[in-house]
């Protein structure tokens, strides 16, 4: 042989085991171009028509893809090298696979070549190097002490097992691991050296691949008896005899317990690394949540000074002002009880200073309930009779034509707690809103219920601007009372500004802006609640909670 150009020493035998024509066709044009007329081609397209070809003709190389209509895979090569041992084999595979030439190389592939990277010079070399290396290992092989040394200092530990899983060579590491010369090894089994639970795998293993003709390649937990585990990459294969049959398995193992280690600690790192990212972003939420209630409790605090200033403010104002209005409403009375004072141009003045005078001090009255200290007789009361009453005190306003009251009062309403004058107010001031609000008529409905162990308090209700910051303690039993209408609604705009003082949604004239404001604080007083929301289709809805006789603040 020669390099492409040189001189022709003899003919070349390759085989080309391929079952693409496109690429057969190219693999011998590179092989004509590198080594002209200096070489003998066949070509095999199957498993089967390999065998035949082997069987007929003694081949100097043989060129081999792995993936043929009949076998595919590192099998193909077994299978061909099994029946032409002394025969190199250069695989030839479409796949840049490096973990996959080191096992083709392992079994005793010459080289592995990549087609998208094949030229007619690489191949050149490739094959002369195959034939050439096979010859060195032909001489090694007749060469029995040489053999010997090789496979005795080769870094793996090698072994051979027949079909019935006796051993029946053992290289010198295998011996060593062991702690038995080879004699003591040969014709016994598994079961003589190894746990029984890991004989019986590694005997199944074997079985496994005897059954399918396929490698067996794996990472597996490999211990001697009495001694710590381990963990060693394994590849079993199967071994043929002249005729095809399988005789034995061959198996090469070698330990990669401190890669698998490695590999387990990176995956613990990562794991870890995964959690201490999600404890931070649960940490980051709950940063985030402490951060938006401290906001909303900072919030809180400001409105309830805020309240608290506007109600010593309110306090002073109408206690400065209450003495200068009675003083006015006792001298227009005195002018209106002289001559001429209820006829003509001064009658009609005179009416409407004291009108101006009363209304004043219905807004003074109201500043002072709105900023009183009241104390709260707090006794057991019939909520439904308490409204039944407070209706009939605002019943000239639902008189009118299109009106109607519905009434969805629980007969076995629990006893409530409360001041029985206060929550009178209370209602009397909702009823007499909700009939503000249908001016033409309408619906007004009162409902009464329990809060039931679903509507029950799961945490501590805060509002903002009130005196007492918390009104009902967790698992407290309610009592609740709903009061809808079908008027026109509150604008969304102005919904959150009804328990202001002094707001209102009225004309000048007919409305203080203090009664929901009082309304609610006295609610408070109670340790209730007071809610307003617009329907959905029509009106308002109120619900105010009171506490059942059952729960007694101290």
């Amino acid at each position: 042989m020669s390099e492409p150009g040189g001189a022709t020493e003899e003919n070349i035998h390759v085989l080309l085991v391929e079952d693409n024509p496109a690429d057969a066709q190219l693999i011998r044009l590179m092989l004509e171009e590198s080594m002209a007329d200096t070489f003998i081609f066949s070509n095999a397209e199957t498993l089967a028509q390999t065998f035949d070809r082997i069987a007929d003709t003694a081949y100097d190389i043989v060129l081999l893809d792995l993936t043929l209509p009949d076998t595919h895979g590192l099998e193909t090569f077994v299978s061909i090298s099994s029946r032409i041992p002394d025969t190199p084999i250069i695989v030839l595979s479409g796949l840049d696979d490096e973990n996959l030439a080191i096992r083709a190389v392992n079994l005793g592939a010459q080289d592995y070549l990549v087609k998208g990277q094949l030229d007619h010079s690489l191949l050149f070399r490739a094959v002369r190097y195959g034939i050439e290396r096979k010859h060195v290992e032909q001489k090694l092989r007749q060469s029995d002490a040489f053999y010997q040394s090789l496979v005795e200092n080769l870094p793996q530990n090698i072994l051979r097992k027949d079909v019935n899983g006796r051993f029946t060579f053992a290289n010198q590491r295998f011996c060593s691991e062991l702690g038995v010369p080879p004699e003591d090894i040969i014709g016994k089994t598994d079961f003589d050296f190894f746990e029984p639970a890991m004989a019986a795998k590694y005997q199944e293993d074997d079985r496994q691949v005897m059954r399918t003709g396929q490698i067996y390649d794996a990472v597996e937990e490999h211990a001697t008896a009495g001694s710590e585990s381990n963990y060693v990459q394994v590849v079993k294969t199967p071994i043929y005899d002249d005729t095809g049959q399988i005789i034995g398995t061959q198996i090469i193992f070698w330990d990669v317990t401190e890669k698998k280690r490695a590999e387990e600690h990176l995956r613990l790192a990562h794991n870890e690394l995964a959690q201490s990212r999600e404890d931070l972003l649960k940490a980051v939420d709950d940063l985030k949540r402490s951060n938006l209630e401290l906001k909303e409790t900072q919030l809180q605090m400001m409105e309830m000074e805020k309240m608290q200033t506007i109600g010593q403010l309110a306090a002073g104002v109408a206690h400065e002002v209450k003495n200068p209005l009675a003083i006015l409403r006792m001298g227009v009375e005195y002018l209106q009880n002289g001559p001429g004072g209820k006829e003509g141009p001064q009658g009609e003045i005179l009416s409407d200073m004291s009108d101006a005078i009363q209304r004043a001090d219905s807004i003074i009255m109201g500043m002072l309930d709105f900023s009183a200290h009241r104390q709260i007789d707090m006794k057991p009361l019939n909520l439904n009779h308490l409204l039944e009453e407070s209706l009939r005190l605002v019943q000239h306003q639902f008189n009118g034509a299109g009106y109607q009251i519905e009434r969805a009062l629980d007969p076995d309403l629990p006893p409530g707690l409360g001041d029985l004058n206060k929550l009178k107010q209370v209602f009397v001031n909702l009823f007499t809103n909700a009939a503000h609000a249908m001016p033409d008529g309408g619906t007004l409905k009162i409902s009464t219920f329990p809060a039931d162990e679903k509507n029950r308090l799961a945490e501590a209700i805060h509002e903002a601007g009130s005196r007492d910051m918390v009104f009902h303690q967790a698992g407290d039993r309610d009592l609740v009372v709903e009061i809808t209408d079908t008027g026109t609604g509150i604008p969304e705009d102005k919904l959150k500004r009804v328990f202001d003082p002094f707001f209102t949604t009225k004309s000048a004239g007919h409305g203080t802006g203090l009664g929901l404001s009082v309304t609610r604080k006295i609610v408070e007083l109670h340790h209730g609640r007071l809610e307003i929301e617009n329907r959905p289709v029509k009106g308002v809805l109120v619900r105010v909670t009171l506490l059942s006789e059952r729960k007694q603040y101290e």
